[in-house]
């Protein structure tokens, strides 16, 4: 059956889709950087397309870009705090909290996964927080080198009698915050998350130097890495940089 008459918009949303199920099952159809290029081509066409709509109600959970240093880096104010963090290989998940209990669990595909993150030994079930609180983080298998963390970790998210134990969760970020970046990784700190290791940086030369440390798998080794993560740490910057529906503006994904 031909697809000739399919717009181009609705062409592009289904290989990402298809391509988005099969990542989360932990069977890769297409590298990242082709899956990058679709979803640019998508946004390029329609940035308000379903496919990066929120999830069952819940906040989206954006994607980062992967754009060379030298691009993202341009027009950021001169000695901008920075902080660099893995980039864990696992399954993105977010975890919502309602009176200080876990009430919810989502991946970036929307797909409900409460009952899993229920067992994962190292997701907490309570934080002393009133009213809703949504962490961001990675689940994913902590002694599995990349990629095989993230398989790990989407195969058990498939299984009706899952191995949880196999699993750790990583949070990095309380959604919606208006406070700090490591301000944040703090408050996580504070409610017994494993939050992200990280450096802190305040110039281009510095982050080459920690990403060219980890192309040479001498920085963030001891994880399952694809790549490393930079952001602003400051909140007031992140705003003044905005995001799109697609991914963050101050922060930069970068990779081999």
């Amino acid at each position: 059956m031909t697809d000739i008459n399919f717009p181009l918009e609705e062409k592009l949303a289904a290989e990402i889709v298809r391509a988005s199920r099969a990542y989360y099952i932990g069977k890769p159809i297409m590298s990242d950087d082709l899956f990058d290029e679709l979803v640019n081509k998508l946004h390029s066409v329609n940035p308000n397309h379903k496919v990066f709509g929120k999830p069952y109600g819940g906040d989206s959970l954006l994607s980062l870009d992967n754009c060379r240093l030298e691009e993202w880096y341009r027009g950021k104010r001169k000695n901008t705090s920075l902080v660099i963090e893995p980039k864990i290989d696992g399954v993105a998940l977010a975890l919502v909290y309602q009176s200080g209990e876990l009430q919810r669990a989502y991946t970036r595909t929307g797909r409900d996964v409460t009952r899993y993150a229920l067992e994962v030994p190292d997701i907490p079930l309570e934080v002393p927080r009133l009213g809703q609180f949504t962490v961001r983080g990675e689940l994913y298998a902590f002694n599995e080198f990349s990629p095989k963390s993230q398989r790990v970790a989407a195969a058990q998210l498939r299984r009706i009698e899952p191995e949880c134990y196999l699993l750790s969760f990583m949070a990095f970020q309380i959604l919606n915050s208006q406070n700090d970046h490591k301000e944040n990784l703090a408050t996580l700190a504070s409610y017994d998350f494993n939050i992200v290791p990280y450096v802190e940086a305040n110039t281009y030369d510095e982050v080459k130097k920690y990403h060219d440390n980890w192309l040479d798998s001498k920085f963030f080794e001891h994880l399952p890495t694809d790549g490393i993560v930079v952001k602003v740490n400051s909140r007031s910057i992140q705003k003044q940089l905005g995001q799109s529906t697609r991914c963050p503006h101050w922060a930069v994904a970068l990779k081999g």
